[in-house]
């Protein structure tokens, strides 16, 4: 019992310095960001930084597993799982709205994260290429499920729905990153929310 609290301000301490990572890589990039940086920003020393990750590398990797599973997509394919077809791929791009709308900080930061995989940074790398295998999988999963229900006409093929939705996914986020000022995120998402229903044979009953 004694150790809780002991506990409880280290998964704290950790959650603050993660927060404070994503902040900073996403402002100045991976490779720029420093360990001193990401202390000073959760307001805790270098000393603490270096002792809780060891190292960069191994705090991108907690960083990853982070944004992807509690922020991101990993989310997104666990609530499309629940339906099939049209319904399924709606659920991905209405959280994906709601993410934008309630936590637009977080939703840069993962963003900008997923463009800094395009640098020489294998660990970033292959785990979002990994990601984005296992989304385009479950997509295909679900609208496949769909077209052996009935819900979608046979015509429709699961792999370009796929592409299709995580590529407009993945753009608009690039515009709105790019241009916040002027780009309408919610907008082109409501528009490619519509395009996926035209895709896929209508609105889910």
């Amino acid at each position: 019992m004694a150790n809780r609290p002991v506990q409880a301000r280290s998964e704290l301490s950790t959650l603050a310095l993660l927060d404070a990572a994503a902040e900073v890589i996403a402002e100045v990039g991976y490779e720029r960001a420093t360990l001193a940086a990401i202390g000073e920003r959760a307001g805790y020393s270098h000393g603490l930084v270096t002792r809780r990750f060891e190292s960069k590398a191994k705090l991108l990797s907690a960083l990853i597993e982070r944004m992807t599973f509690v922020w991101g997509d990993a989310q997104l394919r666990g609530r499309a799982g629940d339906h099939r077809g049209t319904a399924g791929v709606i659920v991905v791009i209405d959280a994906v709205r709601g993410f934008h709308r309630r936590s637009p900080r977080e939703f840069r930061a993962l963003y900008s994260l997923m463009f800094e995989a395009l640098k020489p940074i294998p660990v970033l790398r292959d785990r979002m290429a990994e990601l984005h295998r296992e989304f385009r999988a479950s997509i295909e999963l679900g609208v496949r499920e769909g077209i052996e229900a009935g819900l979608v006409p046979a015509s429709v093929d699961p792999a370009a729905v796929a592409r299709v939705l995580i590529s407009g996914l993945r753009g608009a986020a690039y515009q709105w990153l790019l241009d916040p000022g002027e780009f309408d995120m919610d907008r082109a998402l409501l528009d490619l929310r519509s395009l996926m229903e035209d895709m896929l044979g209508g609105r889910p009953a």
